[in-house]
C-alpha cells in the first residue's frame, strides 16, 4: 500500500488542485496516468486555466503546506524502510559499521515509538477531558 494518507487527503480537494499536486509530485493513481504525462500547456488547457498563477498562489497556503508535509512524511517512511533493509542485510553479512548503525536505528525506533505512545496517551486524555462537560444527571 503506497501512501494512502496522501490519497485520502487529496480526495477532499477541488479536482484541479488535486490534479496539480499529483502531477507535480508524480503521485500515481488508477485514473491519472494521462495527467502525469501532460505538458504544462496541455495541463492548463485540461484544467481550463490560462496560467499557473492560481496554483502557485495555492502553494503559499496552509492547505498546500499540510498536504506537502503529509506527502513528505510518506516519502520519508518509504526511504527509511529502504535504508533499514540495506543496513539490515549488510549487518547480517557481518559489516561492523552496519551492525552499529542497525543497533542505533533499533534504539532510535524504540525511542520514537515510546514518544508516539506518550503523545497518543495525552491525546486520549484530552479527548476524555473534552467529553466530560461537567453536566450532572
Amino acid at each position: 500500500m503506497k501512501n494512502q494518507g496522501i490519497h485520502k487527503a487529496l480526495e477532499k480537494l477541488d479536482w484541479r488542485k488535486r490534479a496539480y499536486f499529483m502531477r507535480k509530485f508524480q503521485i500515481r493513481s488508477s485514473k491519472n496516468e494521462h495527467i502525469l504525462n501532460m505538458t504544462d500547456e496541455e495541463f492548463l488547457k485540461w484544467a481550463d486555466r490560462r496560467t499557473f498563477t492560481v496554483f502557485h498562489n495555492w502553494e503559499q497556503t496552509d492547505e498546500y503546506f499540510e498536504l506537502y508535509m503529509l506527502y513528505m512524511k510518506g516519502k520519508m517512511q518509504r526511504d527509511l524502510e529502504t535504508v533499514y533493509d540495506v543496513v539490515s542485510e549488510k549487518a547480517k553479512q557481518g559489516d561492523e559499521k552496519a551492525v552499529k548503525l542497525f543497533l542505533q536505528l533499533h534504539k532510535d525506533m524504540n525511542q520514537l515509538q515510546k514518544a508516539m505512545n506518550r503523545t497518543n496517551n495525552k491525546k486520549q486524555e484530552e479527548v476524555q477531558e473534552d467529553d466530560d462537560d461537567d453536566l450532572e444527571i
